[in-house]
């Protein structure tokens, strides 16, 4: 799954573009979190084939895609993903995304520079504190502890990427969570968006706090909270088939 794509030019770059599930069925976009690819999406995906239409993009520099020239920001990857879903000529879609993937599909809906149908935010921040946990492990975490407890995802980094350099990779992701201007978290223009979300959150995430995702939940107008016990910020690879259910219910509400 997953396997086979194209690339779609970006301006600086070139975006790899992949596509698993029923041709026929509702598209949904899969934007995956940091330092990860199109590959974390695998286990939900695997649920997901059968209905829906799955188009997974692999980030700037990330999976298959180039990293190009500019900087690793929020707004880049919202311009990148506007590009590219405009490229694909796709009338109607939803988006799924996890951690920064999540981030980026809030400023594209609160943007309006691209009209989903719903949003569902996995484990994603929409603005963060001086003060919150992420920050600090964020500020802690560097390129020798990433490769001890991520070596696999490294090593197929490295096998996929056309100019692999994860050490530049990983100092420009980390920049990018740790900024706190507006080419970074959406922040306030949550308020901005219209189409349903929903926000999932694992009860035992380390990254985003249970007060993060009820916030976002009440800044946005008829947001729905999903909030899982025993669930960390992995959820969609760890529990697939218990959070599928979740998901697949509230697509099929706010699209009937």
């Amino acid at each position: 799954m997953f396997d086979s794509g194209k690339l779609v030019s970006v301006g600086d770059t070139n975006l790899f573009v992949s596509e698993a599930g029923n041709p026929r069925g509702r598209s949904i976009v899969l934007l995956h979190g940091g330092l990860q690819s199109r590959l974390a999406f695998i286990p939900i995906a695997k649920h997901l084939a059968e209905d829906y239409r799955l188009i997974a993009i692999d980030t700037r520099g990330h999976g298959r895609s180039g990293i190009g020239t500019a900087a690793l920001t929020y707004r880049q990857l919202q311009d990148d993903f506007a590009v590219v879903l405009t490229a694909l000529g796709l009338q109607k879609f939803g988006i799924i995304g996890h951690s920064d993937g999540g981030i980026v599909a809030l400023r594209l809906a609160a943007s309006h520079a691209v009209q989903p149908e719903f949003v569902i935010a996995v484990g994603a921040h929409w603005m963060l504190p001086e003060d919150d946990t992420a920050r600090q492990i964020y500020q802690t975490i560097n390129l020798e502890k990433w490769r001890e407890m991520f070596g696999n995802q490294i090593a197929i980094y490295n096998a996929e990427n056309p100019e692999p350099d994860f050490g530049k990779l990983f100092n420009a992701a980390t920049h990018m969570w740790l900024s706190c201007d507006e080419d970074a978290y959406p922040g306030a223009s949550v308020k901005n968006i219209q189409c349903p979300l929903l926000v999932v959150h694992g009860d035992d995430d380390m990254l985003v706090s249970r007060q993060q995702a009820f916030e976002l939940t009440e800044q946005v107008s008829g947001a729905r909270l999903l909030n899982l016990p025993f669930a960390k910020h992995t959820l969609l690879e760890d529990m697939p088939k218990c959070v599928f259910l979740f998901l697949q219910n509230f697509m099929k509400y706010v699209t009937a």
